[in-house]
């Protein structure tokens, strides 16, 4: 019973991971969107550029911590329009990890923050999908979540 406690306890530090970064992340892209249409748009599509700019200001601040156990390693515009979220799960191995139930917790938590968040709009309205990727300790890919517009809206 005290491995369930902990496995829950696990979720929910990831979870809060995930929506700290989401909440900044949005936050500095809602900015860079104004800051794009106050200064016109020249060449490229401007929620490109922002997603450009908006992914190597975050780089700049990766690696970082977002809880006790967990590091966003990176984040990466990917050529077909997603956003990649690396993260390293720092005390965990893949061999001792239960991915169904971390599954089964984190897709429709992650799922319902990019549907309902209002500052997500700009991302809904561009049809951006998030990817978020997992590695263990060991450097070993854990799994991906992924939510696109099939999913939000």
């Amino acid at each position: 019973m005290q491995e369930k406690g902990a496995g829950m306890w696990i979720l929910m530090s990831i979870l809060a991971a995930h929506m700290k970064i989401l909440r900044f992340y949005f936050a500095l892209a809602g900015m860079l969107v104004c800051l794009t249409c106050q200064t016109g748009c020249t060449g490229g599509s401007a929620p490109v550029r922002t997603l450009e700019t908006a992914t190597n200001v975050l780089n700049g601040r990766c690696p970082e911590m977002v809880d006790e156990e967990t590091r966003i390693d990176s984040i990466i515009l990917s050529m077909e329009g997603h956003l990649e979220y690396y993260y390293t799960l720092l005390y965990r191995d893949k061999r001792n990890m239960n991915t169904a139930a971390l599954n089964g917790f984190l897709i429709p938590s992650i799922t319902n923050n990019v549907r309902e968040n209002p500052e997500l709009r700009m991302h809904r309205d561009s049809s951006v999908t998030m990817d978020f990727l997992y590695r263990d300790r060991n450097g070993e890919f854990v799994m991906e979540i992924s939510v696109g517009p099939k999913d939000y809206q």
